[in-house]
């Protein structure tokens, strides 16, 4: 029936009533079922306006299978899965009508698109995009039409394309890639399938070199390479390309090419952080020293008052909590980004160069680094150098033509051109998205949303504004960086393929290494700056995937091993468990240089972090669950490379990505952040429905006699006020097992000084081995040169069993001396 797309939203009684109605004159829109339309009435007749979206496929096809998704500008969506169909041909391809209320010059007038092809309510997408009837091409016959053209995988267009032959410009002709060693990888787009040369030389009126390519190179995958250059010289260089006799030049453009070296001497490498504690934490949500306040200058002055609390945690309070710190043994604090973000958790920056005024001023973060300095604590900030928010003055810029500074940064971010079909771009982690995001008839680079678009760091304006920031931030006391998101920093060369030697990816990391590393002034006495990547590969099969990235940076998260962790704990043998066998070959894997690695490389080693369901929650099954954690931190703790603590995972903290209510549309990362748990007896606001927070003020004000010296944090998104795990008595938490010698804390800092005293855990030329890997006990040996050996020995079984031993041995856990020792239900000795 010709008028069933119009019911895709409604109710089944309004799906009846509708039916029984018919179809009215002002429906131009056709079937969903594939069969033909047969609306008859002319174009300039329809009443209401409308916006035509015409559609055509690359490479062929029935552009009629196709249909399109709308929403916005006063259409009515249809059912996902029941896309409106592109029934009516024409010579561009295909095309439907969609009808829309709203048709003036306002910001929110926009129609979203997304052209699907579906079967049986599986969809293949194409790139979301949106039009506005405003901006669209109209005819004088039919101003109630407004008509926009989309190509598959393109951007769409706004006036309809021409169609004289294939695309043959020249885009994106000032980008590359600088190799280091006086060669530069151009990195300039160009159409298939044409032939060119660049010309370049060290005087702009006379180009005297020139490298040259054919129709068989694939310039938009590979690059054009140029080499013999000399790093610090001014290089001009132009662009010439022809494609069946059509030409297009480029401006005389230049480049100046650096000079740096891949970090490689263990003298440099940040050696520090394989022998210490890491210890992550979020800032909003871990200590409360005061209110925001304004500061006359936020170099000198504090932006917090410590008079009132206002239950966001901030850089004063966990200033206040360095000493708890200390105390459990951390040597370093990876706090979340801190920097002014669009969102509460940081990931999407508007600022690099000021902080979440909700955390501080730049003298707060300066005075915080002194003092944990002082106690021999590094600061590790949360770099996010792959993308941006789209409200950051940056993106803002670029996508405003009408800004004086849009042709600057407009080139700061990756857009796509007609020689793309975004379609086809293969997305790393989810195989039915895209990664490329439409606005204003532009489309850009994203990979975790619309809302981030990536960066571009193909323009060496980006390269030297992140050295910038970062150097502006060591200044400021920090000691180096998580690197967010690492692996995506050239996406498209991870796509292509492309060599380690010329690769986006890797090529970066290497030329920063070096800034933070050497170009960087620093204390001669100050600890060498660490790298630290968030390289994320789960599945322990593809390790292999990391190892280009040691020679890239000091550190990495190991996320396979924490898979294999799960395994462990989840009742899985063998392989599936065996985290020594895994990180023995890992460390042999890492170390060779031919594959890119580095022997001076170490990786974290973590049960949980901002992302991950806490392990509290993650094995809640399991039990007894209170040695169940105590065995996994046992295994955290002992093996080697730089273990990290997700606050409160000491106190046995729960949080998992979950609704608060069943009728949310999705699960929440905030239940895996909510409150560090200082206290046991808190008190809760709201109704349950609205908010259920955490009261600070009646709690703080009910805990006094405990004198914490820092104040009970609430929930951390403010537009999301609501706590799901945390109980009004909290077993969970530093006051309910500050002084219990049996706790999970008591555990936790015992087993980090167990750690820092013998340098079998923290060596890196320890060997690991595996002794015994069985339904039973799992138990491995870690030997060397300067120790007397240990063993780990890990209980398998739910009822208590006994572990002989050939001589006198001690465990370290208890202090018993015997040749044979008691192990309780999941229990673990390390044995001496």
């Amino acid at each position: 029936m010709n008028c069933s797309r119009y019911l895709m939203t409604t109710s089944l009684a309004g799906m009846l009533s509708v039916l029984g109605a018919g179809c009215g004159k002002d429906n131009p829109q056709g079937p969903t079922d594939g069969s033909t339309s047969d609306l008859s009435m002319p174009d300039a007749a329809l009443a209401g306006a409308f916006v035509r979206v015409h559609y055509r496929l690359q490479g062929g096809g029935d552009t009629t299978l196709w249909g399109v998704h709308f929403f916005g500008a006063g259409a009515s969506s249809p059912v996902w899965g029941m896309p409106q169909r592109f029934v009516n041909k024409d010579d561009f391809g295909a095309y439907t009508d969609v009808k829309v209320t709203a048709t003036g010059d306002a910001p929110d007038a926009w129609l979203g698109l997304i052209p699907v092809l579906c079967n049986n309510g599986t969809c293949q997408k194409d790139v979301e995009t949106s039009a506005r009837f405003f901006d669209l091409a109209k005819s004088p016959a039919t101003p109630n039409i407004a008509e926009c053209w989309i190509t598959q995988g393109q951007v769409i267009q706004i006036t309809k394309p021409a169609s004289s032959g294939p695309g043959y410009k020249i885009y994106r002709p000032k980008e590359f890639i600088d190799l280091g060693d006086g060669s530069v990888r151009l990195m300039f787009r160009v159409a298939p399938a044409s032939t060119g040369t660049v010309g370049y030389g060290t005087d702009k009126a006379q180009l005297d070199q020139q490298v040259a390519w054919t129709t068989q190179d694939n310039l938009n995958k590979d690059g054009l390479i140029v080499k013999g250059l000399t790093p610090g010289t001014l290089i001009y260089y132009q662009i010439n390309s022809t494609l069946n006799g059509m030409k297009d030049q480029s401006a005389v453009l230049d480049l100046t090419p650096i000079s740096f070296s891949t970090v490689a001497n263990a003298g440099d490498w940040a050696s520090w952080g394989q022998k210490g504690v890491m210890y992550q934490l979020l800032v909003r949500t871990f200590a409360d020293g005061g209110s925001p306040k304004v500061a006359a200058d936020p170099d000198k002055d504090s932006g917090i008052d410590p008079a009132t609390m206002d239950g966001v945690g901030d850089l004063v309070g966990l200033r206040m909590a360095l000493p708890y710190l200390k105390g459990i043994g951390a040597d370093a604090i990876w706090m979340t980004p801190v920097f002014k973000a669009k969102s509460y958790h940081g990931y999407d920056t508007t600022n690099f160069y000021d902080l979440d005024p909700a955390v501080g001023t730049k003298k707060d973060f300066a005075d915080l680094s002194a003092e944990a300095h002082q106690q021999g604590i590094k600061i590790v900030l949360d770099l996010v150098e792959n993308h941006v928010a789209d409200v950051n003055p940056w993106f803002i810029k670029a996508m405003d033509p009408k800004d004086p500074e849009h042709a600057k940064y407009h080139e700061w971010f990756v857009w796509s051109d007609e020689y793309e079909n975004m379609l086809t771009d293969k997305h790393p982690f989810d195989p039915t998205s895209v990664i490329w995001a439409c606005k204003s008839y532009m489309c850009y680079h994203q990979i975790f949303g619309a809302s981030i678009p990536e960066l571009n760091f193909r323009n060496p304006e980006v390269r030297a504004e992140m050295k910038k920031i970062s150097a502006f931030w060591l200044a400021l006391g920090a000691d180096g960086f998580r690197l967010d998101a690492s692996k995506h920093i050239d996406q498209f060369d991870d796509n292509n393929s492309i060599p380690l030697s010329i690769h986006g990816t890797h090529v970066w990391w290497k030329e920063f290494n070096h800034y933070v590393k050497k170009e960087v002034p620093r204390d001669p006495m100050a600890a060498a700056v660490i790298l630290a990547g968030e390289n994320r590969w789960d599945d322990p099969a593809v390790y292999k995937n990391m190892v280009p990235y040691a020679g890239d940076m000091d550190s990495q998260f190991d996320f396979p091993f924490r898979t294999l962790l799960s395994n462990f704990v989840g009742g899985k043998s063998g392989d599936d468990v065996d985290f020594v066998k895994y990180i023995k070959t890992l460390k042999t894997d890492a170390a060779n240089t031919g594959a890119g690695g580095n022997p001076n490389h170490f990786f974290e080693r973590f049960l949980s972090n901002h992302d991950l369901d806490r392990p509290a929650s993650q094995f809640s099954g399991a039990m007894p669950l209170d040695a169940v954690l105590k065995q996994a931190a046992t295994i955290v703790l002992t093996v080697p490379g730089m273990p990290v603590i997700y606050y409160g995972e000491e106190f046995g903290k729960m949080g998992k990505r979950a609704k608060y209510v069943v009728t949310e549309s999705y699960d929440h990362d905030e239940f895996i952040r909510e409150p560090m748990s200082w206290l046991k007896n808190l008190s809760f606001a709201g109704d349950m429905k609205t908010s259920w927070n955490i009261d600070f003020l009646k709690t703080n004000s009910d805990n006094a006699a405990l004198a914490l010296g820092v104040g009970m944090c609430k929930a951390p998104n403010p537009d999301y006020p609501f706590i799901k795990f945390m109980t009004a008595d909290d077993p969970n938490s530093w006051a309910a097992q500050k002084d219990d010698a049996g706790s999970l804390y008591k555990y936790y800092k015992k087993l980090v000084t167990l750690r820092k005293a013998n340098p079998l855990f923290t060596d890196p030329g320890t060997e690991l081995t595996m002794v015994q890997n069985t339904a039973d006990v799992y138990e491995f040996r870690l030997g060397g040169v300067v120790a007397k050996n240990l063993s780990v020995v890990l209980s398998r079984k739910s009822m208590p069993q006994t572990i002989s031993r050939g001589g006198m041995a001690t465990d370290l856990i208890t202090g018993k001396t015997a040749t044979s020792f008691d192990i309780p239900p999941y229990g673990s000795l390390i044995l001496q």
